[in-house]
Order: structure tokens, then C-alpha cells, then sequence
């Protein structure tokens, strides 16, 4: 029937190893410099290839391949609109989703439904990278637009939590 999976108590899903399929292999790096036909933003000290857009589905949903190094974490936040969907490929994270602390490990699975308070968070010192579904589709336009203002010299941080409310995202104060 499938890979089997099982939840762990901090909340992840846990696989019998990394995914085995991928959209497409051949275009997988561990170095996102290298050359992709998919569209790459930088926000947030992020870098994020769209790997599906909401255009392709008609706004059903999108998918998008996150790099972070360590200390790149966003702000904690809440989406209104979309849920969102983290497959961790390499690297640790922690997500305070709602309260409850997450951890994902490669192969972990991480659910963070819309509405609900989040913030990611980067462990270690390896570079994550975390395949994002989110589903409505829209989160790609919304991290297009803040890779406008991050492309500037001095980003507005005004004008990116504006940026954000226009997608129905609220970012909040760190804890």
C-alpha cells in the first residue's frame, strides 16, 4: 500500500527513510546555486525553488523547495488562508506550532494547519532543506513579493508585514 509511517510523540510522522520519489531527480542539489529551471526567491535568508506554482494548479496549491542555513529562521507567524505541508529532506527543525514543539528529522512529515500560530526554527549547523506544500495555493506569490523587498539594499520590515497581511499572514512578536 505505501511506506509505512508512524507518529512520534513530538508530533512528526515518522518514515521508513528519505522520500523515494521526487518530482524530479535530476534536477536535486544539495547546492542551490546550482543551475534549476525552476524559479528561485532569496527572502528571509531563505532561498526557496518553486517547484509547482499555484498558476500550474489553478490555485489548488503550490510546492516549493526551502535551503536555510543556521539563524535564517522567519518570524513566528499564522496564515490565514493556507495549510501547510513540511517533508524535511536534510537537516533538523523545530516548530512551535501552536504551542507544541515539533521536531523533523529527514523523512519527518510536519502538518501546520492554517490559523494556527507557528515558527520554524533551524537545528544544527547543517543546512536544512524542507519540501513546502501549501495548500491553498498563493504562499508562492506572497514569498515573491517579500523577495522583491528583500532584494534591496535595506528591506522595509514595515512594508514585508504589510506584504504579508495583503496573504492573510500575521506575523507575531518572538517569544
Amino acid at each position: 500500500m505505501g511506506a509505512e509511517s508512524t507518529a512520534r510523540q513530538d508530533g512528526a510522522l515518522s518514515h521508513c527513510g528519505p522520500p523515494k520519489r521526487y518530482l524530479n531527480p535530476t534536477e536535486m542539489s544539495d547546492d542551490p546555486a546550482s543551475p534549476k529551471d525552476y524559479p528561485v526567491l532569496r527572502a528571509f535568508g531563505q532561498e526557496a525553488h518553486v517547484l509547482i506554482s499555484s498558476e500550474q494548479t489553478a490555485g489548488a496549491f503550490c510546492m516549493m523547495r526551502f535551503f536555510a542555513s543556521p539563524g535564517s529562521d522567519p518570524p513566528p507567524h499564522t496564515h490565514s488562508n493556507e495549510d501547510e505541508t513540511f517533508i524535511v529532506e536534510s537537516g533538523e527543525v523545530e516548530i512551535n506550532r501552536g504551542g507544541e514543539l515539533i521536531r523533523g528529522r529527514p523523512g519527518d512529515v510536519i502538518y501546520l494547519p492554517k490559523k494556527i500560530p507557528h515558527a520554524p526554527r533551524h537545528l544544527g549547523s547543517e543546512r536544512l532543506r524542507v519540501l513546502v506544500v501549501c495548500v491553498p495555493g498563493g504562499f508562492d506569490h506572497f514569498f515573491a513579493a517579500c523577495a522583491e523587498e528583500w532584494s534591496k539594499p535595506e528591506p522595509n520590515l514595515q512594508s514585508i508585514a504589510e506584504i504579508a497581511a495583503g496573504f492573510g499572514i500575521q506575523f507575531h512578536p518572538a517569544a
